[in-house]
């Protein structure tokens, strides 16, 4: 058995380690509360001047652009905390004052010497800095962080390329997706989506990356970008990219962006045989697409097997208009127990309920 001694003496070591946690731990919270409240009290005298910048007319802007640009460097590193904040906040002629005192500060040439730090925190917050800045001239150091050790790192550096602008980070923003080190895809693709239209080109070349998710992604932000002139290649990736992923995000990028080149394979994913979620989603993309031609494809799913498929169908039929909605109340007065006639008469039922609520909603409004 074990003697009392000893387990005194596990108890007293014990609490000693709590106490000196707790200590520890106050001391940390001691610490950075002195920080802080040093930090308020050396910026308070120019706080004032930070706010009537923002509140100032344009050409009173100058003036107290010159007088912060001036400030020394102490107290300008107590200030530029508030400023980050406040850039995210604000717009138009207070953002762009903002800016501009970063850029007479050189500020922004601060934040990328930052990306090097070796604090981690320190290249989180330089890199969030020149997101707000949209600073382009980064975008080749902050795609050299995409592989950074550190996930927050990454993440801030995502966001940050997404709003730079520069479609020079679009290969880098693709690959992040896989590897050891890696970068969520949805964070990637809103920020290729944040590039516009100078992106499209790299998107493009995306497709072809041997990495089904690189493909996947750039399929994705194609569609949600609404980069129509890349219709063709979405196209040919739905019928012949050997992934089932890729092809379902082909079939909803070809609905997106509504052109005839996506009728053929969206037409052709439907047919039985094919993985039922590509054959829901190719459904659904018909619908968006409007095109009258699949009015005939797509009332031939709604006795599908599948209720998902037939479901989807129907709703696809109403969205393409007086010919849709004709052959679903065609479909709706066939035989009570057909399975295509309940998806019809189910379908026009929702469109029903759906038209008169936004008839109230109009009374409502008037």
């Amino acid at each position: 058995m074990i003697s009392t001694g000893i387990v005194n003496w596990a108890l007293m070591c014990l609490l000693a380690v709590v106490l000196m946690l707790s200590l520890l731990t106050a001391a940390f919270r001691g610490a950075r509360t002195y920080r802080r409240r040093r930090r308020e009290r050396i910026a308070a005298p120019v706080r004032g001047l930070l706010l009537e910048l923002l509140c100032a007319a344009e050409d009173e802007q100058n003036e107290f652009l010159d007088r912060l640009a001036r400030i020394e460097k102490r107290t300008w590193a107590a200030l530029e905390p508030t400023v980050a904040g406040m850039l995210g906040k604000v717009s138009g002629r207070a953002r762009t004052a903002l800016v501009g005192l970063y850029e007479l500060r050189g500020a922004a040439d601060d934040a990328v010497a930052d990306l090097g730090s070796r604090s981690a925190a320190r290249r989180g917050r330089a890199a969030h800095v020149l997101g707000q800045l949209a600073h382009r001239p980064a975008a080749p150091a902050l795609c050299r962080l995409l592989d950074d050790r550190d996930r927050e790192v990454r993440l801030a550096a995502a966001r940050t390329l997404g709003r730079t602008g520069d479609p020079v980070a679009v290969p880098h923003l693709l690959r992040s997706v896989c590897g050891p080190r890696t970068v969520p895809p949805n964070l990637v693709t809103a920020a290729l989506t944040s590039l516009g239209i100078e992106a499209w080109p790299s998107l493009a070349a995306g497709l072809r990356d041997p990495e089904p998710l690189v493909r996947a992604v750039a399929i994705e932000a194609l569609g949600v970008t609404g980069a129509i002139s890349r219709a063709p290649e979405v196209a040919r990736a739905l019928r012949e990219d050997t992934d089932i992923e890729v092809r379902i995000r082909a079939a909803r990028a070809l609905g997106r962006l509504g052109m005839p080149d996506g009728l053929p394979p969206l037409l052709a994913s439907i047919r039985r045989g094919r993985p039922v979620a590509l054959r829901i989603v190719a459904a659904g993309a018909l619908g968006n697409l409007g095109a009258v031609a699949a009015t005939g494809p797509l009332t031939e799913l709604l006795d599908d097997p599948n209720p998902h498929v037939a479901g989807t169908a129907a709703r696809a039929l109403l969205r393409l208009g007086p010919a849709g909605e004709s052959a679903l109340r065609e479909a709706a007065d066939g035989r009570p127990e057909a399975p295509a006639t309940a998806q019809a008469r189910a379908a026009l039922a929702e469109s029903a309920v759906g038209s008169s609520r936004q008839d109230i909603l109009g009374e409502v409004a008037l």
